[in-house]
């Protein structure tokens, strides 16, 4: 009986696997069709996994809770949401969850937190990620990491996509452009706010200078020392909860994010002389890393470094430029295997049903 149940569970771990790679690799191929109207290619890729997310069910470990929500919308009021409103509170969340109670369909309501959290974050890698040689490579790993941690926080996932999208204000040097991306994630998330101090990683000329880098990795240690303090002082002690609870976890994550912060250290060089925007990048990921060490003692509020982690998203696919031209094809290969291995690893099969592994499809 017992090997049966592993046979089985193998099976659904094989099948959905095979299921998210035909998926976002279907996005991925459509970056490829040239096609000069944008809109339409924006809609081409973000299709296959809008339906994915529209038709799942009990996939991601608060789907139970945002489904709750939607049921109780019903009962609430445009007026109740702004009454009520506190600075720190979801609201852009609550009013979109209210405007889906019009579809009279928690499908429908899915689909609409789907769209949301791919239509900033993809259409920012349509226009300013346009290398074809990695584009697609791209859009296969932000599906693959950002896009499916929206499966289970969903609020969090549609204020990561609006703050991938805020990176082009922080190249472009455009303070208040930024701003305004930062205080519509903030809406949906207050998390989100952390993400203001990327702007002054650099400066008016785009460089980061090494003083710079030194205390931008102090301030992180220092936060990450006195997390109960700053918790307990900011917006009413609203997050204090996420450093008093100790939450226990493998923190596998942050063993592998270690790694490969490490290797992007290692050809730093390489990489910025690739593109300038890189040596950002590697620095999100320095503090996201380190904000990985937080799962030690508490799951839940390493988190945060979910937005400085994005920058994997452009740094993995353009290790092709590390290799020679021929061994480019063997170098996705590569990447595909180790972006899939890091979901199951990360990602296991959860016992209560509510994990990633298995997929369960509901149509209705």
């Amino acid at each position: 009986y017992q090997k049966g149940a592993i046979f089985y569970q193998s099976h659904k771990v094989f099948y959905t696997t095979l299921l998210y790679i035909g998926t976002f690799g279907l996005s991925a191929l459509m970056c490829k069709v040239n096609m000069q109207n944008r809109l339409v290619k924006l809609l081409l890729v973000i299709i296959p996994p809008v339906f994915l997310a529209t038709f799942r069910y009990n996939i991601g470990y608060d789907y139970g809770s945002y489904i709750w929500a939607y049921n109780n919308a019903f009962d609430m009021t445009y007026e109740s949401i702004f009454a009520e409103y506190e600075v720190g509170d979801p609201i852009a969340y609550y009013l979109i969850t209210k405007i889906a109670t019009v579809f009279n369909s928690d499908r429908a309501y899915l689909m609409l937190l789907a769209i949301l959290s791919l239509i900033p974050g993809v259409s920012y890698i349509l226009r300013e990620w346009d290398d074809m040689d990695t584009q697609p490579m791209i859009i296969f790993i932000y599906m693959f990491s950002p896009f499916i941690f929206s499966f289970s926080a969903c609020k969090q996932g549609i204020a990561l996509s609006i703050l991938m999208f805020s990176l082009k204000y922080v190249y472009d040097r455009k303070p208040i452009k930024f701003a305004l991306c930062v205080a519509m994630a903030f809406l949906f998330h207050s998390t989100a706010i952390v993400f203001l101090l990327v702007y002054f990683f650099l400066n008016n000329v785009g460089d980061l200078s090494t003083l710079k880098k030194v205390l931008i990795v102090v301030g992180c240690l220092f936060v990450i020392m006195n997390l109960q303090w700053i918790l307990g002082n900011i917006m009413g002690g609203r997050y204090e909860a996420y450093a008093i609870d100790f939450v226990e976890g493998r923190n596998r994550s942050f063993w592998l994010y270690t790694c490969i912060t490490f290797i992007f250290l290692l050809f730093r060089t390489k990489l910025v002389a690739i593109d300038k925007r890189n040596e950002l990048l590697i620095m999100m990921m320095v503090v996201g890393t380190i904000c990985q060490y937080l799962g030690f003692s508490n799951a839940f509020a390493k988190r945060i470094g979910e937005y400085f982690l994005m920058a994997q998203v452009f740094l993995i696919p353009q290790s092709i430029y590390l290799f020679t031209e021929n061994t480019i094809r063997i170098v996705n290969i590569l990447m595909i295997i180790y972006i899939v291995s890091i979901f199951l690893i990360v990602n296991p099969i959860a016992s209560s049903g509510m994990g990633f592994v298995p997929y369960q499809f509901k149509f209705w």
